[in-house]
């Protein structure tokens, strides 16, 4: 009687099983469907709408120049910058929060004058005066800059980097091309002297040349 009572109880939970089991199976076979089919959509759509990109840039010439920038020293410079900041709270320095950025560089130097604004006046039969304009800086030649070292305090996560192409920038700032017209004035202008009194002598060697240069 046992038994018997045994085994309907468990032919009853079969029963009970194959709606679970028949639900598993639809739920599979959907499964793979929906995936074979996500998949083939997705390679279809993938083919369908392919992207492509293309960068373009335009330019226009607006207007054309002549300039006579003539060329009397090329400095060369050696040198590294620093760069020093700290986090804030509410204008409050944060403690054990600096950052130091150093970036190592070296580049050429280039002043002169602006040719086309010196003046070449006869003060007698065999005499001229040559005027020299301000000295100015024609640019930069071979611009290395090296890699940038950081050195970080335990809090410097609250500080901000440093924007490197500022620093750079600063570098090559028209206020230092102005310290270095100014720190080689004297060779500046013994340069002039030397460049346009070769210039007149190749016309004639017996004329006398006195210079004048603006302030």
């Amino acid at each position: 009687m046992n038994f018997f009572k045994t085994f309907m109880n468990f032919f009853k939970a079969r029963v009970l099983l194959w709606p679970v089991l028949l639900l598993i199976v639809l739920l599979v076979g959907g499964a793979a469907a929906a995936f074979a089919s996500g998949g083939l959509n997705a390679l279809a759509l993938k083919a369908l709408f392919s992207s492509s990109s293309l960068e373009r840039d335009s330019q226009v010439v607006q207007a054309v120049t002549r300039v006579q920038e003539v060329a009397l020293l090329s400095l060369h410079i050696e040198g590294v910058t620093r760069h020093e900041s700290n986090g804030e709270i509410l204008g409050v320095a944060i403690p054990a929060s600096e950052k130091t950025t150093l970036i190592q560089y070296k580049f050429d130097a280039k002043l002169g004058v602006d040719g086309s604004q010196v003046k070449i006046e006869p003060t007698g039969p065999k005499s001229f005066r040559v005027a020299i304009p301000q000295f100015i800086g024609i640019g930069f030649d071979d611009p290395v800059f090296e890699d940038p070292l950081e050195s970080s305090n335990p809090l410097s996560w609250l500080t901000p980097p440093a924007v490197q192409t500022r620093m750079i920038n600063n570098i090559l700032s028209d206020e230092n091309k102005q310290k270095y017209i100014t720190q080689n004035a004297a060779a500046l202008k013994e340069q002039a002297k030397v460049f346009y009194s070769e210039i007149i002598a190749s016309v004639d060697p017996e004329i006398t040349v006195d210079f004048e240069f603006a302030e």
